[in-house]
């Protein structure tokens, strides 16, 4: 028998097709199959089921209806990114234009924290740089230049040369924008020349909540880059 099977391919795939009764003592047997394999049940024709039978295309149209939900919910997602990516890009062009107003350097941080809060409607905002950028022969205001303890403070929260948005506590939200009643956020970009980190623009909220990790960093980094320019370039 088994050297027939063998040589006769066509009757050893008519031996191994499935047996209908088979299937359907499995699936009698396993009522749960289906429950996982959404995909699978979805692709079955199956009938509407008689009087008092769980009817399985309506579990198909069930799932059906779920996915478009969840997909509509995906949609609208999308959208609000969208709108709110729009928003920030208007804020952000019309700061760069505030910026390019400027004819002093040492104008461009008050010009800066005045156009964030216009634009951006933000709390706080402040444009610093590090006692090692005192060097910069377009920066001769002192008020922008940090101490060298607040420098070390603020250079921690940096130290990896990347955007950051964060919950920091008083001193550090003081040592950033002035007087802070308390803990808070804020999102950082650094300020950076030659390869050398020389000082911050900073967005923050006295919401400790504002400006978590997840919240996108790419128009602050954009308008650190546009601030650094212009810091070379104007007289």
């Amino acid at each position: 028998m088994t050297g027939e099977n063998a040589s006769n391919p066509s009757r050893k795939a008519e031996e191994g097709a499935l047996d209908p009764s088979a299937v359907e003592t499995f699936f009698r047997e396993n009522p749960a199959f289906f429950k996982h394999r959404p995909d699978l049940l979805m692709a079955l024709d199956l009938p509407h089921g008689g009087p008092g039978a769980v009817s399985l295309v309506e579990r198909q149209v069930n799932l059906l209806r779920e996915r478009n939900i969840e997909m509509r919910g995906r949609i609208a997602h999308i959208a609000d990114s969208a709108q709110n990516n729009d928003v920030l890009y208007k804020a952000t062009r019309d700061t760069v234009l505030d910026l390019l107003s400027c004819r002093d350097a040492n104008d461009v941080a008050s010009q800066f924290t005045s156009s964030l809060h216009r634009h951006f409607q933000v709390e706080l905002a402040a444009l610093l740089w590090f006692d090692n950028a005192s060097a910069l022969p377009t920066l001769t205001n002192d008020d922008n230049i940090l101490s060298a303890d607040r420098t070390a403070l603020v250079q921690a929260l940096i130290k990896g040369g990347s955007p950051l948005c964060a919950v920091l506590r008083q001193e550090e939200m003081t040592a950033l924008f002035g007087a802070a009643a308390a803990d808070g956020s804020a999102a950082l970009a650094p300020l950076v020349i030659d390869g050398n980190v020389v000082g911050l623009i900073a967005v923050g909220s006295s919401d400790p909540h504002r400006y978590e990790p997840t919240v996108d960093t790419l128009f602050l980094k954009h308008l650190a880059d546009v601030v650094v320019r212009l810091q070379c370039l104007v007289p």
